[in-house]
């Protein structure tokens, strides 16, 4: 049934995309930015301008942006990115369609890079970044500060909690994982993971770690978040609205969406989409699809460029709603 539902607002939402994207009032433009910090990271920068889209190449990823293109004229509000984990740490170029769509639509989309650095270090990337466009004399006069959405996917959804308020209880994951050892995506698939050891996530929360830093963010999408890292007294402050997507085939334990349906303090606004866990990454160029099937490789029948069509749509009306 909720399948059934879905089909129907694709149908009605796809063609508000389809406008959308013919009428949207600038183009997407990209600069790479070096941050400074203990490691030192880069961050990529998705924004409104209006000099003529050339895409360009990244390894595999054809990016559909203009490089280091002039910024629009005007103030645009902030999205911060925090992509997915993995084995190999993970990279927003993955979700660079959507990073692109939002750039269209005028926002000013701030990406770090997190390689394999670890959970708690991640939120710490992002506030670093942050920083870093607010400095940077490029965007600074075009950022607004004090309209700031956040938008994590998987494992940068834990870090999207965190920098939104939200406290992580290491002890309950531990006492979730020892029940849930087949949830390998949420125990065991991070930067660093080892699928075949016994997790001991509580390893990660040494007692001497700094306060997560906490950002002012008005609205929080969350694309199939890590969410078992909380529980309802660490949710207590994460009190903006939220969007919560959640694949019908998700392989991440539905444990990380109940918790949060459940336990932040505004409801949030739960969205199913068909397909497995990586149905919000890019639709994958042919190289990569035979090195990364998991990733790249839908359920017959799943249409993943119109998934995307409709997340994105949503995405960018909640941010405008809300920031």
């Amino acid at each position: 049934m909720r399948s059934f539902f879905f089909t129907i607002t694709l149908l009605m939402t796809c063609s508000i995309s389809a406008a959308w994207a013919q009428t949207a009032p600038f183009h997407a433009g990209i600069a790479r930015i070096p941050v400074s910090a203990e490691e030192a990271f880069d961050t990529l920068v998705w924004y409104p301008t209006q000099a003529k889209e050339v895409p360009w190449q990244a390894g595999p990823f054809a990016t559909p942006a203009s490089r280091d293109a002039a910024v629009a004229s005007g103030r645009f509000p902030v999205v911060l990115l925090s992509h997915g984990g993995g084995q190999t740490g993970g990279s927003p170029l993955l979700l660079r369609a959507l990073s692109a769509y939002l750039a269209r639509q005028g926002f000013i989309v701030v990406a770090p890079f997190h390689g394999k650095t670890r959970l708690l270090a991640r939120p710490f990337q992002v506030k670093a970044a942050f920083d870093a466009i607010m400095a940077d004399p490029r965007f600074k006069q075009h950022a607004i500060p004090d309209k700031l959405g956040m938008l994590g996917f998987s494992l940068g959804g834990a870090v999207a909690l965190g920098i939104s308020g939200g406290i992580p209880n290491f002890k309950e994951l531990a006492t979730y994982c020892s029940a849930h050892p087949d949830d390998v995506q949420s125990c065991r698939a991070g930067p660093g993971g080892d699928r075949k050891a016994v997790p001991a996530p509580q390893a990660q929360s040494a007692a001497k770690a700094p306060p997560i830093p906490r950002l002012p963010v008005r609205g929080l999408v969350l694309l199939d978040p890590f969410g078992v890292l909380f529980d309802r007294a660490g949710l207590t402050a994460v009190n903006m609205p939220v969007l919560l997507f959640r694949p019908e085939q998700s392989k991440l334990g539905e444990e990380n969406t109940r918790v949060l349906a459940t336990g932040l303090p505004q409801p949030p606004k739960l969205q199913h989409v068909p397909g497995g866990h990586f149905i919000f990454t890019d639709i994958c160029p042919p190289p990569l699809k035979a090195e990364a099937p998991e990733l790249c490789e839908d359920a017959q029948g799943v249409d993943r460029a119109a998934i995307h069509s409709e997340v994105e749509a949503q995405v960018a009306k909640f941010f405008r709603d809300n920031l």
